[in-house]
């Protein structure tokens, strides 16, 4: 099982520059979930605390309507290797979204708390990491500015 995370992790844009064995010592701190098709694997307004990767499978990101209260609105899809849950692992308030399967996935997932333990203890790591989680955040909101123009325009 702990080959499955390091793979995961090898092929993972949040690794990125990591060294195998840098790698090989953050695996250690992950854990591994399979979901079912329709699985709510995060929750909009829930307090957050995980950051996942899918292994495999696909999944839909939702958002509350503010045109039909009540009402999620499906934003996007995520499919193998994407990272979900990115927020929490920098300012640890509740989930902007809800995520769930759209088919049988697997994910890899940190806790917040582990996370943060080992960035602390092993600096040079925990700065190629968080300079990944920038630049996925980056090509993501880079993305959103995208479909708001093509929307509007």
């Amino acid at each position: 099982m702990i080959m499955d995370i390091i793979n995961v992790l090898r092929r993972s844009d949040l690794t990125h520059g990591l060294t195998d064995s840098e790698i090989e010592d953050l695996a250690k701190i992950f854990h591994s979930k399979h979901a079912k098709k329709g699985d709510v694997i995060i929750r909009e307004g829930d307090p957050s605390s995980e950051l996942y990767i899918i292994s495999k499978g696909r999944v839909g990101v939702l958002i509350y309507s503010s045109s039909q209260p009540g009402e999620k609105e499906k934003i996007t899809t995520l499919r193998d290797n994407d990272i979900f849950g990115e927020f929490s692992m920098i300012d640890g308030t509740s989930r902007s979204a809800t995520v769930v399967t759209d088919e049988d996935s697997d994910f890899i997932y940190v806790d917040y708390l582990d996370f943060h333990r080992y960035l602390e203890e092993n600096e040079h790591v925990g700065f190629f990491i968080m300079r990944n989680i920038a630049k996925i955040l980056t090509a993501k909101l880079r993305m959103m500015n995208f479909e708001v123009r093509n929307a509007i325009l």
